[in-house]
């Protein structure tokens, strides 16, 4: 049997996780922002030919890769922003005395920040492939020095 009356009597506890779910939520924006304007500025040098790539498959892997990455954060926000809004709500119906009701909301809240953080660290795996195949492309440039 859950414990109801941690939940009413802790306020403090909501206060913390408010806090916890607006700093993740700017994590993930900034992340996104960073993704965005590589995108972007990748397409700009494809464009003015600033940017080649040896074949085909060099391209499709930084364009599966673009891709992932993009779905990845858009789900990993998604989860975060509706955990914030049931944060909200569970705090909402504990200020309204309805300890259940606010206790189930707050485990749903836990649920989608944990579903959110394992998209967010799956991101990170995917941005972590990508580097390292950077990495494996410059290091067959170390005979051009």
């Amino acid at each position: 049997m859950p414990n109801f009356e941690l939940f009413s009597n802790n306020i403090t506890l909501y206060g913390n996780m408010f806090f916890a779910s607006t700093i993740y939520i700017t994590l993930v924006i900034a992340r996104y922002a960073t993704l965005a304007k590589l995108i972007r500025d990748s397409r700009a040098n494809i464009e003015n030919d600033k940017l080649k790539f040896n074949n085909q498959d060099e391209y499709s892997f930084h364009l599966s890769h673009y891709e992932k990455r993009l779905k990845l954060l858009r789900y990993t926000l998604y989860l975060s922003l509706f955990a914030g809004i049931a944060l909200c709500a569970s705090l909402l119906f504990l200020l309204m005395k309805f300890a259940i009701i606010s206790s189930l909301i707050f485990g749903l809240y836990l649920v989608l920040v944990l579903a959110a953080l394992v998209t967010l660290v799956y991101e990170l795996a995917v941005s972590f492939e990508a580097l390292t195949e950077h990495l494996e492309i410059m290091r067959g440039w170390k005979d051009k020095f």
